[in-house]
């Protein structure tokens, strides 16, 4: 009768050496999947942020005779003169829902701590009616269609060489940079 001993019923040295080396070949293959897929989460967080930026300026402008407000897009280097009251994006629409960490872009490395917002704000509409929007232009005015006019834009973060930008109507799409 033959018994088994305790020493025979384990792995041996090189079954567990192959183990360990075919775990790491899946791992290895799998890292430029799970990098994707961090990024395509990153990207939609974004996405996310400029929707929730989009339904506080409708909220805002439903709340002020449907005009937009007027938004400082760099308060470091002002487009507006005295004259308009524009404030910084986080003091705009802060009272309609939107906090710094909406206005943080997930990829966003300089731009958020250097200006408060990881979204430029286009000042192109401010203070123009939210039914008929007039862009001015070496013509003279015209009208736009709000689906058409870009509020925002994602500014340093290029997600799969694409920029999430915000338009005036409230949607949100990614557009190639």
């Amino acid at each position: 009768m033959h018994h088994r001993t305790a020493l025979n019923s384990g792995f041996t040295l090189v079954e567990l050496i192959v183990v360990i080396a075919i775990i790491a070949l899946l791992a290895t293959l799998m890292m430029p999947e799970v990098e994707k897929m961090t990024e395509r989460a990153r990207s939609v967080a974004c996405m996310g942020n400029l929707r929730s930026i989009g339904t506080s300026v409708n909220t805002y402008v439903i709340e002020n005779d449907q005009t937009f407000p007027f938004i400082e897009p760099n308060p470091n280097d002002p487009v507006y003169t005295g004259e308009v009251e524009a404030k910084p994006m986080l003091a705009e629409l802060e009272p309609y829902g939107v906090t710094s960490k909406v206005l943080k872009c997930p990829d966003d490395r300089t731009y958020f701590a250097a200006t408060g917002s990881s979204y430029q704000w286009v000042p192109i509409i401010d203070g123009e009616s939210k039914i008929n929007p007039q862009v001015y232009g070496r013509r003279g005015a015209r009208r736009v269609n709000p689906a058409r006019m870009r509020l925002c834009i994602d500014f340093e973060a290029v997600h799969f060489n694409r920029c999430n930008r915000l338009y005036a109507d409230g949607h949100a799409v990614a557009t190639l940079k």
